[in-house]
């Protein structure tokens, strides 16, 4: 056996003896949303490193998931539950078909045969399962769909904007994009349009930095609180703002544009995640990379066959695909702290 896998071996053998010393996990900052604890494959099967890079619950699930306000999806055969970020424990036990992320102590999900509704910490629907799909909340409502139409629930369970919509994205300052027969307007959280145009929106982001990516028939743009366009509709396709960048795409290639349009870093990526943590992964040909925000260039210069955004000073990556697929760790000077495993 290699070195390398005698110590991983090393470490799920003393799983308990870690949950005991991991002083160094904590809660995620629910004002940055990052994560102490992140999923790796070891064997065949699903774990969570620190952001040491030390194993601290030993694999045994079929799939997990990123951790999300406290709590992360994991899979055991065909059903879903979750595990709390606190103590590494399993505190849902796997019983759903599809489990959806928690925000605002609340997770959509489903159980098999059932209807969509949202579960508390505990595991217990309280809001019925009465809904054909349902996303996570986000800003006090979350979007759920029956018959074919969109609508939103509060946290307190009511239908507080009714079913009517073609289809519906999250809330995101105090806004959401929705579709009608007359195209995606804006509505605010008593389920009025708010925010007119002059033009037909084909296609709409959420709002971020107070700005939203809107698709018109000259192309993608941007349009302020008030409807009214800063970033003339002259993209093949736009992102949201993220650390005052947003991605862009003319052509074949992709760049980032600041918030009053300007190109800052130019056209070359193929893919692209958005900046996060001062760091963007982007692909040139088939090889990710990652890129700094303040000049735009490449500086962790490995190639990868897929690469994640940076999550509390670590990235995953992914060398090999599908059944050769390894995922690894890297820190932000580009060295691993978990090697590529599967």
């Amino acid at each position: 056996m290699s070195e390398f896998l005698k110590k991983h071996s090393l470490l799920a053998v003393l799983f308990s003896v870690l949950l005991l010393v991991q002083c160094d996990v904590v809660q995620p900052k629910e004002d940055d949303k990052k994560t102490s604890l992140h999923p790796v494959l070891l064997n065949g099967e699903w774990g969570y490193i620190n952001n040491s890079g030390n194993l601290v619950i030993e694999p045994r699930y079929d799939e997990a998931r990123e951790f999300q306000d406290g709590y992360a999806a994991v899979r055991r055969g065909t059903t879903w539950g979750y595990v709390s970020e606190s103590t590494g424990e399993l505190v849902i036990s796997p019983q759903f078909s599809v489990a959806g992320d928690f925000s605002e102590d609340l997770a959509p999900a489903q159980l098999p045969g059932g209807q969509y509704g949202f579960i508390n910490t505990n595991g217990e629907f309280v809001i019925s399962a009465s809904y054909d799909f349902a996303t996570a909340f986000s800003e006090g409502f979350a979007a759920v769909r029956s018959d074919g139409l969109w609508g939103y629930v509060s946290t307190s369970g009511e239908l507080t904007i009714p079913l009517q919509f073609s289809d519906a994205q999250p809330f995101s300052e105090k806004f959401a994009a929705v579709e009608t027969a007359q195209g995606w307007v804006y509505i605010d959280e008593s389920g009025n349009e708010v925010i007119k145009t002059t033009f037909r929106i084909t296609a709409a982001g959420e709002f971020s930095n107070g700005k939203a990516a809107i698709q018109t028939s000259e192309g993608w743009g941007y349009i302020d609180n008030t409807g009214s366009p800063v970033i003339t509709p002259e993209f093949d396709e736009a992102g949201k703002f993220a650390q005052k960048l947003a991605w862009v795409r003319n052509d074949d290639f992709i760049g980032f544009i600041n918030a009053d349009g300007e190109l800052k870093i130019p056209y070359q990526f193929s893919e692209v995640r958005s900046f996060n943590e001062d760091r963007a992964a982007v692909r040139v040909s088939s090889d990710w990379f990652f890129i700094d925000k303040s000049r735009g260039i490449i500086v962790i210069n490995e190639g990868f066959d897929a690469a994640e955004n940076f999550n509390n000073g670590i990235a995953r990556v992914q060398l090999g695909e599908e059944e050769n697929a390894r995922y690894g760790y890297i820190n932000k000077e580009g060295e691993y702290v978990w090697y590529p495993t599967n």
